[in-house]
């Protein structure tokens, strides 16, 4: 980064940590701040289809001719340099330089893998939040979660603003602690600022904000499921403190208009069709709960492809409980865990599986087999997720009209 002259530093940045939660935080962090006529940075991680969903200004994707100069001046100065860089470090440092010539306003950026030694963590973000802390990423960040929490907290500045949600004491007590080491200001989720779930709903959803100084009533929230609301409400509070207030029409409006794929993603109606990318224990049990609680449905068919190092056991079991019906398929080799191994950890659960060789071949199974009334779910990683993607780029009508309504229930 010194080569480049730092382009990291200069730019006021929010920094976004977590275990679940954290890509849908910023989305809604960068859709309000857009709104008040900022203009933004936007990096994240992973990407679905597009390397470039990884970089934005206004939500709009890198160009590709400046990517490619990019990439050109970035790896002539590791060749010049002689240091070896990792894939994420190239992403990381290609985004900072592409904010730097567009004279971004702000940048929001999502961590990439737990935070202490995370390429992002070279910023200096003067607001920083935490939106979650549970198990994933094992083989990197441990499994205490105390640890787990100091990693995630190290990306608080010195004399900086922290917003969290971390319910547990014990696991919150470690953020507060290295918080108050570096002098940094700590706000809570349910502490020093609320939310509270009005309405639920299958498009949208109604919640109110309540902080210290201000209250916002009856805002519409264009993302689905409770856990959004907590994400939306560590938002609002991030934003309030980067804008010293902030115009409520501002972020009433940010919040209407923000958008996230792969996370409760609705892209077919008779069958209900949901994208989510959960992959972990937390994530898979929030997905559950919140699709039983916003969509009305007869059967749940489970489309699923897991990685390896998941705890396989834990999130099979939520899904048995979830699903009616499982299509296990192989994604990403050689990370993706093979179905058949999957098809042994289901047989206790007496519920019908196959192995399907692709997604798409999945989704055509369920489209012969399926009813209006039905859920289909596609879930278990990214990976799995992006193949279905693929497939409704060019699948336009998933419903089977051979197939008759039956009764909801």
């Amino acid at each position: 980064m010194q080569y480049f002259d730092n382009p990291q530093l200069g730019i006021r940045t929010i920094h976004i940590a977590g275990t679940n939660g954290k890509g849908s935080t910023a989305a809604i962090t960068e859709s309000i701040l857009r709104a008040t006529g900022l203009k933004t940075g936007f990096y994240t991680s992973p990407h679905f289809l597009d390397f470039r969903e990884r970089i934005q200004i206004n939500r709009k994707l890198i160009k590709k001719q400046d990517l490619i100069q990019l990439i050109l001046k970035i790896k002539s100065a590791v060749e010049k340099l002689e240091i070896p860089v990792t894939f994420f470090e190239f992403g990381t440092v290609m985004a900072f330089l592409y904010f730097k010539e567009h004279n971004t306003d702000v940048n929001i950026l999502e961590v990439g893998l737990g935070g202490r030694l995370d390429a992002t963590n070279l910023c200096e973000a003067d607001i920083s939040i935490i939106t979650s802390i549970s198990h994933d990423h094992m083989e990197y960040l441990g499994d205490d979660l105390k640890q787990i929490a100091f990693e995630k907290a190290s990306i608080i500045r010195p004399s900086g603003t922290v917003f969290a949600n971390i319910p547990d004491n014990e696991i919150f007590n470690v953020v507060n602690s290295l918080a108050q080491s570096r002098k940094a200001s700590v706000y809570r989720l349910n502490s020093e600022f609320k939310v509270a779930q009005i309405e639920p709903g299958q498009g949208c959803q109604t919640f109110d904000f309540i902080g210290e100084k201000k209250e916002f009533k009856s805002l519409k929230l264009s993302l689905i499921g409770q856990f959004q609301v907590h994400n939306a409400g560590l938002a609002i509070a991030a934003c309030q403190k980067f804008l010293d207030s902030g115009n409520e029409g501002d972020i009433r409006k940010g919040l209407e208009k923000v958008q996230w794929e792969g996370r409760l993603e609705i892209v077919s109606d008779h069958p209900t069709v949901v994208l989510d990318s959960a992959h972990n224990v937390a994530s898979v049990r929030n997905m559950t709960s919140e699709l039983c609680k916003n969509i009305k449905f007869s059967r749940c068919l489970v489309i699923l492809g897991l990685m390896k190092d998941k705890e396989i056991d834990k999130i099979v079991e939520i899904l048995s409980q979830f699903g009616d019906r499982f299509y296990l398929v192989e994604v990403n080799p050689p990370r993706g865990e093979d179905p058949e191994k999957l098809q042994e950890k289901f047989k206790k659960y007496k519920k019908p599986v196959q192995v399907s060789e692709s997604v798409s071949s999945a989704l055509q199974a369920i489209k012969d087999f399926s009813n209006p009334n039905d859920l289909v779910c596609i879930t278990g990683s990214i990976f799995t997720v992006a193949e279905a993607k693929k497939y409704f780029q060019y699948e336009k009508s998933f419903s089977n009209p051979g197939n008759s309504p039956r009764s909801g229930k």
